[in-house]
């Protein structure tokens, strides 16, 4: 998600996402369960490493960041905590603007990948060859259009333009991701990325891809995003009055993590297939806290604000 000042419409989120919810609530552990044993996921539950990794065993690899990419340049800031380093931030235990800001200024950079065995490997490389296929089916905004996916963000610097189908949002399933992310909103932008945007209580992300190297994050902090109807209006550094005055509400989306995976080929992030942003992706959009928006997008960010 984006900063202060950038709007970013959510086609739907809330009231959708609140079904999504009902509905896995109502499936129980035991649809999880099955969809974890599915052999398309997991050659053996039991076999295959899973599950969160403290944030103080993630280290930045030094110089991998430098400053210059394309996405450090456009966004000096990170879109929001948890979207760099292990994913850790975002989290409610952030409970102030000043905390999310220094948050913010997380680790950015390859993050020094866990090994893994053979089992994970192998299982991992099925993962995703998976959601290379999901990639190479939705090549453009229209393809996603086409197959139920619906706007969710404008192009955002370093994480693209995000489409989303919620209902794909109850388990996580490497061939059926949430979200789609591409270089643009117009019908022929290409896909550079996927999200996997999951509901998942208990207060740990999903078991997800095999090994400990997929640091998923979530958007909490300091009381939420600032929500108006269908349209996210401030970020979670924005205060309860700032958002107020916004016409918009805080809202926490409690127990739905995030994961971010670069399989496109061609694309070269540098800094991992799971890191929170993708260094290769610039551009100013609809601006930030830090610049107006881009002269050349005024019809496009207004497009994201209509409505609002």
């Amino acid at each position: 998600m984006s900063t202060t000042l950038r709007a970013v419409r959510v086609v739907g989120f809330v009231g959708a996402l609140t079904c999504a919810i009902a509905a896995c609530s109502s499936s129980g552990s035991s649809s999880r369960s099955a969809a974890h044993s599915t052999t398309t996921q997991r050659a053996s539950a039991s076999s295959v490493t899973t599950g969160p990794i403290e944030p103080t065993a993630v280290r930045v690899i030094p110089g991998s960041a430098t400053g210059t990419s394309p996405c450090e340049k456009a966004a000096p800031t990170p879109a929001s905590p948890g979207e760099v380093g292990a994913g850790a931030g975002g989290g409610s235990a952030v409970s102030t603007a000043a905390a999310v800001a220094s948050e913010e200024h997380g680790a950015r950079g390859k993050v020094v990948q866990v090994p893994l065995t053979s089992t994970d490997d192998a299982t991992l490389r099925g993962q995703l060859a998976q959601a290379d296929a999901v990639a190479k089916r939705y090549p453009t905004v229209a393809d996603a259009l086409a197959a139920g996916y619906m706007q969710s963000t404008p192009y955002v610097p370093c994480i693209g333009a995000h489409y989303t189908n919620i209902g794909l949002a109850r388990l996580f399933d490497p061939a059926r991701p949430s979200e789609l992310l591409y270089d643009g909103t117009e019908p022929n932008s290409k896909i550079v990325g996927l999200s996997y945007l999951v509901y998942n209580p208990g207060g740990l992300p999903p078991a997800g891809f095999a090994g400990l190297n997929d640091h998923w994050h979530q958007h909490n902090a300091n009381g939420g995003l600032c929500l108006r109807h269908e349209f996210v209006v401030g970020s979670e550094a924005t205060s309860r009055a700032q958002c107020a005055a916004l016409g918009g509400r805080k809202t926490l989306l409690t127990d739905i993590w995030m994961l971010h995976a670069w399989v496109v080929p061609g694309l070269a992030c540098t800094w991992g297939v799971f890191s929170g942003e993708c260094p290769a992706l610039g551009g100013r959009l609809c601006g930030n806290a830090f610049e107006a928006p881009d002269p050349n997008t005024t019809s496009q960010c207004a497009a994201a604000l209509r409505g609002a």
